[in-house]
This record gives structure tokens, C-alpha cells and sequence, in this order.
């Protein structure tokens, strides 16, 4: 195993460490070690690729990590911000559908999770990341709740429309544009 994956693998393995902190009502704490998965997640394909260590299997632990650091993430907000993100339930809820509809749909297609990295999701994950750690540092700002909902949205609307133009599970899709200038 690579370098990369270790740092990959260092945030699936704080997952139960964040877990912990939810459950103990620590904050502060949760919000630290957060910060740290989120970091590790953007600086992981980077240093892949500038070793030139980049493998399926890294590729199939980055999404793993990544669906385990939004979950776990999303868990973190709903306690230690429940009252004010209970007002914005049905927003959240669309999007988890769709979300939860590509998987369902990757998984019926190939048989397992989709493992796009488009830019579109990399955007995403930015968006939703930033919007995570500034509210449970700062506050919640409602304009930046918005623009990581449209990006959620714009990414599971994506990912679900290359689940049926690529045939066979493919890692590390740029997008839909990339997809169809190969054709």
C-alpha cells in the first residue's frame, strides 16, 4: 500500500473517533478532527498523483473515505446544530434522495458504489466540506448552505447520468463533457 492510501486510510479510521466525539457531545473536539479528515481529503489525490501512485485501490478507498467523512459529517451537524438545520429538513432530504438513488443505481449497474471523482464531485465535496466546518466553527451562514446544496444536486444529477452512458464501472471520470468527446 502506498503513502496516499495510508493518508486515505487515516481518515476512515478517524470516523469512530468522530463517532466517539458525537456521542459525547464534544464539539470543539469533533470539529478539529473534521477539519483533519477534510484536509487529508484534498491533499491525498494530490499526492498520488505527484508520486504517480495512483491505483484502483486508492481510488476505491478516497470514495469510501470520502461517503464515511460526509456521513459521518452530516451526523456531527444534525446533533450539534439539530435546531437549526431541522428548518431546512426537506431541502436536505431531496438531496440525500438523489444521492442515495445514484448509489442504488451504481449498485445495480455495476454491482458496486460508482467511484467517478468527477470535477463536479470534487467541487461538491469542497463545497459541502467548507459549509461543514465554517458552521460548526463559526455559524451557520444561510448563502453557503444554498451554494453547497446546488452543488450536491449538480453532482448526484451527474454521477446518476454517467451511470448510463458508461457501460462498465470506470474510476477517476472527469465528467459527462470528457465522457462524450471519448465517443
Amino acid at each position: 500500500m502506498s503513502f496516499p492510501n495510508y493518508i486515505t486510510l487515516s481518515r476512515i479510521i478517524a470516523a469512530p473517533i468522530l463517532w466517539y466525539l458525537i456521542y459525547s457531545g464534544y464539539k470543539q473536539a469533533f470539529a478539529w478532527l473534521l477539519t483533519y479528515a477534510f484536509f487529508t481529503d484534498l491533499i491525498d489525490g494530490v499526492i498520488a498523483r505527484k508520486m504517480r501512485r495512483v491505483s484502483a485501490l486508492g481510488s476505491k478507498l478516497d470514495s469510501w473515505g470520502d461517503s464515511i467523512t460526509i456521513l459521518t459529517g452530516l451526523a456531527g451537524l444534525l446533533v450539534f446544530e439539530w435546531e437549526l438545520l431541522k428548518q431546512y429538513g426537506l431541502i436536505v432530504s431531496v438531496v440525500f434522495a438523489l444521492h442515495l438513488l445514484q448509489l442504488l443505481l451504481s449498485l445495480w449497474r455495476y454491482k458496486k458504489p460508482s467511484s467517478f471523482h468527477t470535477w463536479t464531485a470534487k467541487t461538491a465535496a469542497l463545497g459541502i466540506g467548507m459549509f461543514m466546518l465554517i458552521t460548526l466553527h463559526f455559524g451557520f451562514y444561510e448563502w453557503l448552505f444554498y451554494i453547497s446544496i446546488g452543488l450536491l444536486i449538480a453532482d448526484a444529477l451527474e454521477e446518476t447520468i454517467l451511470i448510463f452512458l458508461l457501460p462498465k464501472w470506470e474510476h477517476d471520470v472527469k465528467g459527462i463533457y470528457w465522457v462524450l468527446r471519448r465517443e
